[in-house]
């Protein structure tokens, strides 16, 4: 099926090819028309004050994301079935036949036109130098990159290259991952997504992949201890501390995403002490990941009440 929605887009007129080369085969890159139109809608609904009319077909498409997607509680399942056929369908010329909801596929090729007439170029251009500017990273540190966070995370890394979605925006964080299959999409025009900065990103979003026996190690083991995290959140921080510490070993002088935007700060406060203590020695290889997963619940838990006898 992508295949024939390739081919269609790439017989329309006017369509760069989606797919965007590179030399390093540990991610595939797409900058696709419909999954960019998609996130600019997002951003642009969001945005406060709201931007100025351009048109009447991109005004009722922004209040339609608005009710549908902002304001409304659609199932995170069908945004991601969503966001996974935009992207399958790249940069085709028309929508129909694709088997999305017919009013979304209404809104969305109602206000293509204004997009492409108005913004599309710079958004395609700027994806693609992005890319560009990752590349080289790639094809010099993709592979110990893999080799450390296989390691770390105890799980190889997926057969085939991870899809990576670029568009101008993604979402507040500056980029999101789903499973199954796994699907990144990054925006090229995020700050915390440039330079040295979109190695660990891309990184990071992969990682998302390959974590998922921690994460069951650690709810083992804080079952086991009659624990809670103080922070439900400690997988994800034990993510952004891995991945950040694992690429700053390959680019000196780097500072880590979560360091360098002071998310260690607020609700994380303490955490990389405790980090430094008990899972850094398993990066170095000093202890196995289930005593450092112990003593992290030890330092990190919280004892849940002791049930009362009947």
């Amino acid at each position: 099926m992508k295949a024939t929605w390739l081919a269609l887009a790439l017989a329309s007129g006017g369509f760069a090819q989606a797919i965007v080369p590179v030399s390093d085969k540990t991610f595939e890159f797409r900058s696709g028309f419909w999954i960019n139109l998609d996130r600019f809608l997002y951003e642009q609904a969001l945005a406060d004050p709201a931007p100025a009319a351009v048109a009447p077909e991109w005004t009722a498409a922004l209040d339609y994301y608005r009710k549908k997607f902002i304001k409304g509680s659609q199932p995170s399942g069908e945004i991601v079935e969503l966001h996974d056929r935009l992207s399958d369908l790249e940069s085709v010329a028309s929508l129909k036949g694709s088997n999305l909801d017919p009013e979304l596929i209404a809104i969305l090729e109602a206000a293509a036109p204004v997009y492409r007439a108005r913004w599309w170029a710079a958004h395609d251009q700027g994806n693609r130098a992005w890319i560009r500017a990752v590349s080289p990273m790639l094809s010099k540190y993709s592979p110990d990159l893999k080799k450390d966070l296989v390691k770390a995370y105890a799980t190889a890394w997926p057969s085939m290259p991870i899809r990576v979605d670029v568009s101008e925006y993604a979402d507040w964080a500056g980029a999101y991952t789903t499973i199954d299959p796994s699907h990144i999409t990054i925006s090229s025009a995020a700050k915390s997504n440039q330079g040295d900065a979109a190695l660990e990103m891309l990184f990071h979003e992969a990682s998302h992949t390959i974590i998922q026996k921690v994460r069951d190690t650690m709810g083992a083991e804080a079952q086991t201890q009659n624990k809670l995290y103080r922070n439900r959140d400690l997988w994800h921080i034990i993510l952004f501390y891995t991945t950040g510490e694992i690429v700053r070993e390959h680019l000196k002088g780097y500072v880590p995403y979560a360091f360098k935007n002071n998310l260690y700060d607020g609700r994380w406060q303490g955490v990389p002490e405790i980090l430094e203590k008990d899972w850094k020695p398993y990066l170095d290889g000093k202890v196995d990941m289930t005593t450092a997963i112990r003593r992290l619940i030890v330092d990190y838990g919280v004892d849940l009440p002791t049930k009362a006898k009947p």
